[in-house]
Order: structure tokens, then sequence, then C-alpha cells
């Protein structure tokens, strides 16, 4: 029996389901800037997820949404000078990419909050209909003090969430705690049009919306990173539950585990964000995939170069296991193990640990029995994702690299000289905290076959082709 954990009841439980039609929902990406390692933790260990549902026969609907409109679009576009719309169309490839790149199951619908304002405003006034919500002169709010039930997901308490960072401090709320739903346009900002004034929706509202309006009044899962747990998804079950007081809205809310960079969360804002496809053009789909499948995903997980360095070592071990083989679930023995460990809330270190066992004592089977562990192996990993792929190598002209440097004002006489100039632009670029500029540097640079080593002197190194 598949056991998971929910984080509104903050234990184990037992899936309890009908296999008919199993609705789930994950937070896809608010598309401001490029995609980071942590969104492709998200991203394929609810792959994994999925996969394993469709295994068991489960007859899944998948939504991932995309949110394409919110202050941080509005911000990163003014700076680049261009429409938000543009921004988030550019991001929203690289994402898209990514998620291909990682061999995750396209989702049955990807819905753009822009696409969905009339659901939306339609939702917002079912709240105020129940008397939850208010209208201000900044916006229209939720009342939490309304709802009785506001912080159980996250467990947290009233005065640790008035004296968070992560509340608005607007002065005509009526609470600090109350959080926006329509938020009034300034000069110059986007805005649709709606009863109460020109505007556009809170983060929050969007998937409350989006869930209602594709999947229903109830879902059964509902994931996503565990940084998401409080406001969003908190605020999301409130306004949901005010909306539709009757139903259940989520059955199981089910988080993954942060990515951590030297014990410490990865932040844009301290300049440690790794950007997901560097790494991805670098080592393939197939040894992320297995980088993100070695922690439990509820766990935090710890992100090094030389993590990954040795994740492709071990990941080669097991294609070279079973390069010659088709996949087949020949050894049953195998296949239960398996389904043991990850009906054990997707316990996929434990299984990699067992795999290896395996593989370590396969000297001492006869030729059927290697055979069948050979098969099988490939077959769960499959099921797993793993596409067993090389990756393409890139080459690069040496016209295509004096053009590469002379877009950034270097002139080219040699790879070292030019590389050289141009880190000592990037580096004034990260003196003075512009590391968006500074990661698009490294990963233009790594499109070109030059890999910037941040964190180690300003190490770089290039495969000449």
């Amino acid at each position: 029996m598949l056991k998971l954990h929910n984080s509104y009841s903050n234990s184990l439980e037992e899936v309890l389901l009908s296999k008919d039609k199993v609705k789930v929902y994950l937070c896809g990406p608010t598309v401001q800037s490029s995609p980071h390692i942590g969104h492709g933790r998200s991203a394929v260990v609810f792959d994994f997820f999925i996969r394993y549902l469709k295994y068991l026969d489960f007859n899944i609907s998948f939504v991932r949404n995309i949110t394409d409109i919110e202050d941080k679009i509005i911000l990163k576009s003014a700076e680049q000078n261009i429409d938000f719309n543009e921004l988030a169309e550019n991001v929203t490839k690289e994402f898209k990419d990514a998620y291909s790149n990682l061999n995750c199951i396209p989702p049955d619908v990807e819905p753009k909050a822009t696409e969905y304002i009339d659901e939306i405003l339609l939702y917002i006034q079912k709240i105020l209909d129940e008397d939850m919500g208010y209208v201000s002169e900044s916006g229209v709010y939720f009342d939490t003090a309304s709802y009785a039930d506001y912080l159980k997901l996250s467990g947290r308490k009233l005065d640790e969430v008035i004296s968070g960072t992560r509340v608005d401090i607007v002065e005509d709320k009526k609470a600090p705690e109350d959080f926006v739903l329509w938020k009034f346009a300034k000069e110059g900002e986007p805005y649709w049009e709606s009863t109460w004034g020109k505007g556009r929706p809170g983060w929050h509202i969007e998937c409350s919306a989006m869930i209602n309006s594709i999947l229903g009044n109830d879902i059964d899962f509902h994931c996503g990173g565990n940084d998401l747990i409080f406001p969003h998804h908190e605020n999301e079950l409130a306004q949901s539950k005010a909306a539709y007081p009757d139903n259940e809205f989520v059955k199981y809310w089910l988080h993954n585990g942060m990515i951590n960079l030297s014990g410490k969360k990865m932040s844009k804002s301290e300049g440690n964000s790794k950007f997901l496809n560097d790494y991805i053009d670098e080592y393939g789909g197939d040894v992320m995939r297995f980088y993100f499948l070695r922690a439990q995903y509820r766990s935090p997980q710890e992100f090094s170069e030389d993590l990954l360095i040795e994740s492709k070592t071990t990941f080669k071990k097991i294609v070279e296991f079973v390069s010659t083989v088709k996949p087949s679930p020949a050894n049953r023995e195998l296949i239960n193990l398996f389904k043991k460990c990850m009906d054990d809330d997707l316990n996929t270190p434990k299984f990699i640990g067992e795999v290896f066992t395996q593989i370590n004592n396969a000297a001492s089977l006869d030729e059927k029995m290697l055979g069948d562990l050979k098969s099988t192996l490939r077959y769960i990993f499959q099921i797993l994702g793993f596409t067993f792929e090389k990756p393409s190598t890139k080459r690069v002209s040496i016209d295509e690299i004096k053009i590469f440097f002379e877009g950034y004002g270097v002139s080219f006489t040699s790879v070292e000289q030019a590389m050289n100039d141009f880190l000592v632009i990037r580096e004034t670029y990260r003196s003075n905290k512009k590391y968006e500029i500074a990661d698009n540097m490294r990963t233009d640079a790594l499109n070109i076959g030059i890999k910037i080593e941040d964190g180690n002197d300003n190490g770089w190194s290039w495969n000449n082709n």
C-alpha cells in the first residue's frame, strides 16, 4: 500500500483513492528568471511520483501552472526594458526546455495565469459574497480572521506571521496577515479591468481559480516545494475553503525539500542560485535525474559540482550494467523491492542502495539470473523516466567564439586572453551584486563550451574541439 507524508496532517498516510481518476496539481514556476537547480528538483521528484502512480494504474489528470504575471516579473521586465509578456514567454521557454531535457512528463494542462483572468475575478467575487474578503484603497484582500483554520497547514502561530518577512506591509489592510486577491495597478503597470478597479491578480488566487476551473472543487494531490507551504499554499487553502466551505479542496499535500549549497538554501539575493540548464547541458538529463533520485524527496538535498560528478560516475555504472539488455520485469523479487521502497513515501535513496547491493553481488549469479537482474533494472529505471541516451556534444567554430566575446565588448586574440577580460567584466557585476547578469554570462559561456567555475578562484575550462 502506497504511503505518503501529508503536510496537512504532518504524518504518513495510506493513499486511499479510486484509480479511475486522480487529480494532481503541481505549483509551477513564476517565470521572472531562468530555472535553477531547485526548480529541477521539484519537477523531477514529482515526475517520479506521477510515473509511479501511472505504473500502479492510476488514471492521472495532471496540471502544472505557469505564473506569468507577478510583481517580480513586472520589475524584471522593466529592468530589461521589455514588455512583461515578452519576459514571461522567454523564461517559460527556458523552463519547458529544461523539463523536456529532464524527460519530465508534460502536464495534461499547463495553464497560464493571464489566460484565466475571468475565472479569477469570478472566484474573488465568490469569496466576497461569502463575506470573507474586503475592498480597500490598494486592492481586494482576504480577511484571514474570517477563516478559523488559518495557519493549520503550515503550523505557524499568528505572531510568527505578523513578524515574518513574507507578509506585505500595507496600511489599508484590516490586519497585517491579510493577503491580496486583486492588486490595484499603479501608473505604468499592466492591468485588467474589474468591478473593483484596474489591477492584476494576487499570486495565491491564481492557483485556486485555475484548479477550480480545470480540475473542479476538490483535488487529490497538491504538490510543490516546501518553501510554498507558507504563505502560498496556506493562503490557497484559506481562500479555497472560503469560496467552497463544504469541500475538502485537497486530500493530500505533498512537498519536496530544498536544495542547499554548503548548508544554505539557494537564493538569488545571496548570489548562489545555480542555473539548471547549465548543468543539463554539461551532464545530461539522466545524470541530473539520478542526482535528484539519490535523496529522499522531502529532505534537504546538498548540491555541489562534486556531487554531480559523483552522480555521473555512479549512474554510468548502472548504464554499463544494463546496456546489453532490453527492459523486462523478469526479476519479481527486485520488482517487489522497488515497490516496497516507493510505497514507503517514495524512498528512492533506499532503492538506489539496494540496486548497488544487487550489482555488487551479481558475480555470483548464473547467466539467466544475471540477465533477469539486468533487464529488470533497466525496466525499473525506465519506469522512473531514464532514457539511457548519451548527451550530444555541441561543436562551436572559432568565428562563433569571436562573435561571442565581441558581444561583450571583448577583443579576441586567444581564448585565454579573451576569457581573462571577460571574467573581469563578470566579476564587476558580481561585486555589485548584479548576480543575474553574471549568471547569464556564465550560461552564455557554457553554450560555446566554456565552463566557469565560481568559488574556485574564477577558474574556467573549455573543451577545444
